[in-house]
């Protein structure tokens, strides 16, 4: 019967959690107040842009690796994001603080390594993304760590002793686009043989790389006012793509799961981003044509107003190709409700399956038949509810949750409600397994019973049976004393009656369940079946300690089983010893009864009468010749 399940927790990496909460916290706030001191002093965009973006785009894809269990990445993604942070913050409130102060000093001591976790990103993240371990893999992993080692040194240098020539320090900005650009190319040309979605990711990877390149073109040559937005448009245009590329390619073969909320707010940030570099593109070329700064602003800021919608449901479509629902999930949810109505299992199981599919917080079946519902998981801030029909009858109902209302409404209600059809045959047939599973407990009450009336049958029938025959015998006497001719009649209708009710009182012995059954206790009721036939120098020796876990059903089908095979088995000449142990696990118990000195030859026809005795319970029963005995398997 499928029992009701009991909210289940995901079980969350809590540690893990904690720390992309607090890495977000970390890149997060800096970059936010380093945005208001601008807004704030009216002070030029165009030297915190670049970094403030970085950081927003970057800390959720971070947060996502962490929370998933990849703490290389994470650690090189983390720790980009949290410098840029802290970087815009100090870049923003160096020029409002006078030298020598406590603000000044801390602002220093965040641009003591201006490039350092840049620099890290560019030259070690595609090739920690990559599949490959060779030994040119080695070599790009050693030449990015040789050149962030540089550019520590040269920074360290630059700051404490003497400003170094922008020359040299440009060295260390060429080699480290050089082994990004290596390393993307490297990480492309390997995915050209994995699937779609790996694919679009690595297309997304080369495409945020190009544009990246692009927007370092105003740092490495000098740039007209024109040429400046456009590479400033193509560095921030470049964070809306490479974020999501990252995280899918980090994610490969894993799921986002109970943390898509994380997702989602890269995916809001990414957007951002995008508007960002729109907003520059049609405030720059509206200055071309001569409107004022103010006019300006105004035009592309209601551009962007028009925009924000479509750009929003364009981003999540495109995102979901990359690490949301596709049409392979689709299939193996299709996959995984087949199984599961050729296995005919319970609906429990069912809802873990299809919330594991998709990653969803909670799923919850609610059968119109009365019977428990079956849930799996805690329930999220969205819910969507979808009604499940059989044969044009409503069945029941699903309710789905999650941390991302538009993933929900958008990705997974179309796919739910498309194989709704399937699930609701799959309801049904978990009412159909639990009207089964109620008729068979039915069953075996009556036929508990039905021996409980045996037992009143001895009290009620047989005994004045045996009454009869004693009379019968007393009569016999009378005749043959006076010496009458029907004496001999009367011996032979006495010895047919006492064959007939000694034949009885087998059957019903082998009927019969001890009281001990009656209370639960499956042990006790073995060692009375061993102290009945312990007799003419057998020994009996049982070992069923925990067997009074055993449902009712399984505790009769086992000692009917015993009984039939220590009859057996008595029947065996030379058998000294037999043995009877039951073995309970979490989802069967086994009966296995031995004898010393059995006869192999005798196992076969002992194991079927075993068989008959607990079929209703679908033992599978085997002879172990090994051990001299039969072996039951009962499913629990």
């Amino acid at each position: 019967m499928d029992r009701p399940a009991r909210p289940a927790r995901e079980p969350r990496r809590a540690p893990a959690f904690g720390a992309a909460l607090a890495l977000i916290a970390a890149a997060w706030l800096p970059a936010l107040a380093a945005a208001l001191v601008v807004l704030g002093t009216g002070g030029p965009w165009s030297n915190t842009l670049r970094v403030i973006v970085t950081a927003l785009v970057y800390a959720p894809v971070a947060a996502v690796v962490i929370v998933r269990g990849r703490p290389a990445i994470a650690l090189v993604v983390g720790a980009l994001a949290v410098q840029c942070g802290w970087l815009a913050l100090a870049v923003a409130v160096l020029p409002l603080t006078e030298p020598g102060t406590v603000p000044a000093a801390l602002a220093d001591a965040v641009l003591l390594f201006p490039r350092l976790a840049e620099v890290a990103a560019l030259c070690l993240l595609p090739l920690l993304l990559a599949r490959r371990r060779d030994r040119l893999w080695r070599a790009g992993i050693a030449a990015g760590i040789v050149v962030v080692a540089l550019d520590a040194t040269l920074s360290l240098y630059s700051r404490l002793v003497e400003p170094l020539p922008l020359g040299v320090l440009l060295v260390v900005f060429y080699a480290s686009i050089g082994l990004f650009v290596v390393g993307t190319a490297m990480l492309v040309g390997e995915g050209r043989a994995g699937g779609p979605r790996e694919r679009a990711a690595l297309t997304w990877l080369a495409v945020g790389a190009a544009l990246l390149v692009a927007g370092y073109l105003r740092i490495a040559i000098p740039l007209g006012p024109t040429a400046t937005v456009l590479s400033d448009a193509a560095f921030v245009l470049a964070q809306a793509a490479l974020p999501a590329a990252v995280l899918a390619v980090a994610l490969r073969g894993r799921r986002i799961g109970e943390h898509r909320h994380l997702a989602a707010g890269a995916l809001r940030v990414q957007a951002v981003a995008v508007s960002i570099a729109a907003y520059l593109l049609i405030s720059h070329l509206a200055g071309l044509l001569g409107a004022s700064t103010a006019v300006a602003g105004a035009i592309a800021a209601g551009a962007l107003a028009l925009c924000w919608v479509p750009l929003m449901r364009s981003l999540r479509r495109r995102t979901a190709e990359l690490y949301g629902q596709s049409r392979d999930d689709a299939r193996a949810v299709l996959r995984r409700i087949g199984a599961h109505l050729a296995g005919g299992g319970g609906l429990t199981p069912l809802a873990a399956a299809l919330r594991s599919a998709w990653g969803l917080q909670s799923v919850e079946l609610v059968p119109d038949s009365g019977a428990p519902p079956a849930r799996e998981g805690s329930a999220g801030a969205a819910a969507v509810e979808i009604e499940l029909t059989a044969g044009g009858v409503r069945v029941g109902r699903l309710v789905l949750t999650s941390a991302d209302p538009a993933y929900l409404r958008t990705e997974i209600a179309p796919v739910v409600t498309e194989i709704a059809g399937l699930i609701a045959v799959a309801v049904v047939l978990a009412d159909l397994n639990i009207e089964v599973a109620e008729t068979r407990e039915r069953m075996l009450e009556v036929r508990r019973e039905e021996r409980r009336m045996l037992h009143r049958e001895l009290h009620d029938e047989l005994a004045p049976s045996l009454a009869g025959i004693g009379f019968g015998m007393a009569a016999a006497g009378r005749l043959i004393e006076s010496g009458s001719p029907r004496a001999g009649t009367a011996l032979a209708d006495v010895r047919d009656d006492v064959a007939r009710r000694a034949e009885d009182v087998r059957r019903l012995a082998r009927s019969l369940l001890p009281a001990a059954l009656d209370e639960g206790d499956l042990e006790g009721a073995l060692q009375e079946l061993a102290r009945r036939f312990a007799v003419d120098g057998v020994r009996i020796d049982v070992r069923a300690a925990g067997a009074d876990v055993l449902d009712a059903d399984l505790q009769v089908a086992c000692y009917l089983a015993a009984t039939e095979a220590v009859v057996g088995m008595r029947r065996t000449a030379g058998v000294a010893v037999i043995g009877v142990a039951v073995e309970v696990a979490s989802a069967s118990v086994t009966l296995l009864v031995t004898g010393d000195r059995v006869d192999p030859a005798v196992l076969p026809a002992l194991a079927d009468d075993v068989a008959r005795r607990a079929r209703d319970v679908g033992a599978r029963v085997r002879v172990t010749p090994g051990r001299r005995g039969v072996e039951a398997v009962m499913p629990r």
